[in-house]
């Protein structure tokens, strides 16, 4: 996967990290902990970019400290608990962080945008996290070749690392709805993407309001109750599918 990215460019560092520092840095639960422990194998700090080894300026202001971006290759025993585990480990890493997680030949990428919080020092605020599909690089699709050429060294800008992890945000956001729109194309018009992010936002309030319908629709014994529900799945069904054709036109 690293090569696919282009990270081969760059030095190898191959630095494992201990679990112990998580448990010890992130205030982790008795859950969290045992999910470190019954999911993940190993934790590796692979590839740092920054404007030593590449031609690429950090941006530092009031919201924003990027000024290295670290790649962390994650080897799992389990292939769940992904959104968790990436959660704790943003929240415990305030460098912006590019997440490989590695299960049995297959790989999902997971980047979070952050911002300096305004409250605590030194702690930071998830504004926007994303995560691929499961990717098998052994037979990769048109698309999965297309938008990994589009996230590595030579597929990102250089005007700064903020626009370099940002840029890569999208494309993995474009990458996500690829079932939806049918292809991945690898143009983000700023404007396009906004409307886009937010229909999807709307898609999946939807689809969490359908899926309490479908529950209690289950549950109901009372059969004008049932009918109610009914016709509120259906009409949230044609919604939803109404809101994912015009997603399919804005990307």
């Amino acid at each position: 996967m690293f090569e696919l990215l282009e990270l081969d460019r760059i030095d190898y560092l191959g630095r494992k990290l201990d679990k112990k520092m998580f448990y010890d840095n992130a205030d982790l639960s008795k859950d969290d902990k045992k999910i470190f422990v019954d999911y993940i194998s190993r934790i590796e700090m692979s590839y740092v970019i920054n404007s030593k080894n590449l031609n690429i300026q950090p941006l530092v202001n009031e919201d924003y400290r990027y000024e290295s971006i670290i790649y962390l290759k994650i080897m799992l025993k389990k292939d769940d608990k992904l959104d968790k585990i990436s959660k704790i480990i943003n929240n415990a890493i305030p460098n912006p962080l590019v997440i490989v997680f590695e299960f049995e030949d297959k790989y999902k990428i997971s980047t979070a945008i952050k911002r300096l919080s305004k409250s605590e020092a030194d702690k930071v605020v998830i504004e926007e996290s994303r995560m691929t599909t499961w990717i098998g690089v052994k037979y990769l699709s048109e698309d999965e070749e297309k938008f990994l050429k589009s996230i590595s060294l030579s597929g990102l800008p250089y005007s700064n690392l903020f626009d370099f992890y940002k840029v890569m945000n999208d494309k993995i956001y474009i990458f996500e709805k690829c079932e939806t729109v049918g292809k991945y194309e690898d143009i983000i018009d700023k404007n396009k993407l906004e409307v886009s992010k937010n229909i999807s936002q709307k898609i999946e309030t939807l689809e969490k309001e359908l899926k309490k319908t479908i529950s209690k629709l289950r549950r109901e014994s009372q059969f004008n109750k049932k009918m109610e529900l009914n016709v509120k799945a259906f009409q949230l069904k044609r919604e939803i599918e109404e809101l994912k054709i015009i997603l399919s036109r804005k990307i």
